[in-house]
């Protein structure tokens, strides 16, 4: 992966978190348990996403809702977003699941 700008990194961290929570089996993304999995864009943060520079990977923290194998899911974020950063190495924590039906705190 080339190394984006800081627009660039920023522009897709918050595309690689709409794809991500797009997927039916990702209840919302999560920064960690030390909230460290986040980007800082302008006046915010996108907690639960962090693009790599150089050689470094994508980071995405997520919870998962229990209706399909898990790493069935895994895999399948893993391949759209390595896809969509030039073949990236994608470093996924699962950290919570949840029953289907539950929503969950909105916090993290």
């Amino acid at each position: 992966m080339t190394v984006p700008t800081a627009a660039e990194a920023d522009s897709l961290a918050e595309r690689i978190a709409a794809v991500v929570t797009a997927h039916p089996a990702v209840l919302r993304l999560h920064g960690g348990v030390f909230g460290d999995v986040v980007t800082y864009l302008p006046g915010r943060r996108l907690t639960g996403v962090r693009v790599g520079m150089g050689d470094e990977p994508v980071e995405l923290g997520v919870v998962l809702v229990l209706d399909r194998p898990i790493p069935e899911v895994v895999r399948a974020l893993r391949h759209e977003v390595s896809r969509m950063c030039s073949g990236a190495a994608v470093d996924i924590t699962v950290a919570d699941v949840a029953l289907p039906g539950e929503t969950g705190p909105t916090g993290q």
